[in-house]
């Protein structure tokens, strides 16, 4: 088949979304050479043919189109968001669009030619350009890390996760079964990565915001990942990355050998390992806020600290500072990539993401301009012999293995590609998360897995230790780098003070908000204590609908650390009442007086956690006023 006029108004759409990559690809081809039309008389009956093996999309287009339709109406009628595998002649796709309750359809497909076939046969263009229709090629999702995630995170809500449900098209793609299996299995990764990211504890994020909104006057009298980025970009052309798994061991001689021909960037928990054996890094980095973190720091190794940065998050538990001042260590405070730093807009300290501090050292080596980086002892998994960690090990091979045996366990492709290894759930979000990172960097630097064990990470090539040793790390390099600097007195009152002035305001936002909350649970209790004649169900739902749309403004932003986890979970667990069909006015009614009782305990919930993050801010933005009235600036 030649393109038609559908397929031209359907690409210059494309141009424009989600799919602008895909609408390139498709826009090469000229003509289907694997695959041909079988035309009926009813335009809708139209078959699909393989040439090479002679098997047909459907068996009957026109009765699997309506029993199709029919079944997506009895079972999926109130899904905004609808998830396809296969594309076939595009039909079904057309028809479900008529149907505005379905704000978006997204549909995988694995052969090139079929998606050119589809937007052939049916004028697509006014839904993909806004993305009300996402075409997706098999291959983007495998090769490309960051597309699922990019999926989820900006086209299905939180509310509608636990909804996901990938349907086959037709029987013609039950032979792909293996392809779907692992779109399954990319798919729901990214849901697991996205609703981690939100949090699930609020406690938790309670404490990062103590620690980091006290540390505030240590960060901002400390150097900036601006000026450390301005002082040490381009000094070494690559950069080790020392994490702690089991096969760290046996690159320490040739680590100490060739130390001062590269930036070594050390994980918390290896930095005793690389002192016992005399091996001076150039960075530590900690990423935690927890108590357990400090004691990787609980040590004197006298002149050896000299010219260490210590790289470490705004939101550090209190001790790791007692112990990395009391044996007066440089160091640097970095906010991490959370809702109320970032609202503090200090931007001069950058911020740190990712799972894990490996990510953190990973990001900073990138930002820094090695051309290479080089990943030792990233096992991500558990060693023959069970062990989980390197020996010498800070806080004991027998507490890791067993802190670590407790986590959910799966099994990930060996390092090398051939076979699987023993490993956690958490370490292969971490696996995935360092897959995006390198994808992100392929075009400014080379990754190279030099840790000859473990699990394999895509994107990362694979080689000896001793051999990248030889090839890339020719001359020392001058050593000790730049030191960083604090920025000017004057600027440090500066932004002390916009700091105290916005947390101030944010404690006067919050009282008004927890107040607006306190009367939405009260109209909430009128119905659920037999009170209806008071408030109407439709007002309440529409007054709880409008306070959650409130509280994702953006100027409430600084709080969604602590009510994430609480909002996002909510949500996901009200999707099977939100899409519950309603055939009459007995169950609307029913449906609202669900929602109303679904949502009290949230509410309640919401008006603590406001409180309770207002009470912290009070008590932890102290030290913070105290340094401003002794520099006379308050």
């Amino acid at each position: 088949m030649l393109k038609s006029e559908f397929f031209d108004k359907n690409i210059k759409a494309m141009k424009m979304s989600f799919n602008a990559e895909l609408g390139k690809k498709l826009g090469k081809i000229k003509e289907a050479k694997k695959f041909d039309l079988i035309f009926n008389k009813d335009p809708l009956n139209l078959n699909i043919i393989e040439l090479k093996t002679r098997e047909k999309i459907y068996e009957n287009p026109l009765k699997e189109l309506e029993e199709k339709l029919k079944f997506i109406d009895e079972k999926r009628s109130l899904n905004p968001v609808l998830f396809f595998y296969g594309v076939g002649n595009g039909f079904l796709y057309k028809a479900l669009l008529q149907n505005k309750t379905h704000q978006k359809i997204i549909v995988f497909e694995k052969d090139l030619e079929l998606l050119f076939l589809a937007l052939n046969l049916s004028d697509f263009s006014e839904d993909l350009a806004n993305n009300r229709l996402i075409f997706i090629l098999n291959k983007e999702m495998s090769t490309n890390p960051l597309r699922a995630f990019q999926l989820f995170q900006y086209h299905m809500s939180s509310l509608l996760y636990r909804s996901y449900f990938l349907e086959i098209h037709s029987i013609y793609y039950e032979k792909q079964r293996k392809d779907i299996l692992e779109l399954n299995r990319i798919n729901k990764n990214a849901i697991i990565d996205l609703s981690l990211r939100n949090g699930n504890d609020p406690q938790d994020a309670t404490q990062g915001i103590n620690q980091f909104i006290q540390h505030l006057p240590k960060m901002l009298t400390h150097p900036t990942l601006h000026n450390l980025l301005d002082k040490r970009q381009n000094k070494a052309e690559t950069a080790i990355i020392v994490a702690t798994g089991p096969s760290l061991t046996k690159q320490l001689p040739l680590l100490k050998k060739y130390a001062k021909r590269a930036s070594i960037f050390c994980l918390d928990a290896s930095y005793a390992i690389l002192a016992k054996e005399n091996i001076k890094p150039d960075y530590v980095l900690s990423l935690e806020r927890v108590e357990a973190t400090s004691k990787f720091f609980d040590n004197d190794f006298k002149e050896f600290d000299k010219d260490v940065l210590f790289i470490l998050p705004t939101l550090t538990h209190q001790k790791t500072l007692t112990y990395i001042e009391k044996n007066h260590r440089e160091y640097m405070l970095i906010p991490r990539l959370l809702p109320l730093a970032q609202e503090l807009k200090l931007k001069e300290f950058g911020f740190s993401n990712g799972w894990s501090v490996a990510h953190m050292a990973y990001s900073i080596a990138w930002a820094l301009e090695h051309k290479n980086i080089i990943l030792i002892g990233q096992d991500l998994a558990f060693a023959k012999d069970g062990t989980t960690h390197s020996k010498d090990y800070p806080r004991g091979l027998e507490t890791a293995k067993r802190e670590i045996g407790a986590l959910m366990q799966t099994e990930l492709k060996a390092y090398g590609g051939k076979g699987k290894v023993k490993s956690t759930k958490i370490w292969s979000l971490f696996r995935d998360f360092y897959e995006q990172l390198i994808y992100l960097s392929k075009n400014q630097c080379t990754t190279y897995n030099a840790t000859e064990g473990g699990a394999r990470i895509e994107g990362a090539i694979e080689k000896p230790f001793k051999e990248l040793c030889e090839t890339l790390l020719k001359k020392d390099i001058k050593k000790p780098l730049p030191k960083p600097k604090a920025l000017p007195r004057s600027k440090q009152n500066e932004l002390m003070l916009q700091s105290y002035k916005k947390l101030k305001s944010y404690i006067k936002a919050s009282e008004s908000l927890g107040k607006e909350c306190k009367k939405l649970s009260n109209q909430i209790k009128t119905i659920t204590q037999g009170n209806t004649q008071k408030h109407s169900l439709e007002s309440v739902c529409q007054n709880i609908e409008a306070f959650k749309n409130k509280i994702g403004q953006k100027r409430y932003y600084y709080l969604s650390e602590i009510l994430g986890p609480s909002t996002f979970h909510s949500e996901s667990l009200l999707s099977p009442l939100y899409l519950t069909s309603v055939k009459n006015d007995s169950d609307r009614q029913n449906k609202l007086v669900a929602w109303i009782y679904a949502n009290e305990a949230w509410v309640d919930e919401i008006y603590n956690l406001i409180f309770m993050q207002n009470g912290v801010i009070k008590r932890a933005i102290v030290p913070l006023r105290e340094t401003l009235e002794k520099r006379k600036v308050l």
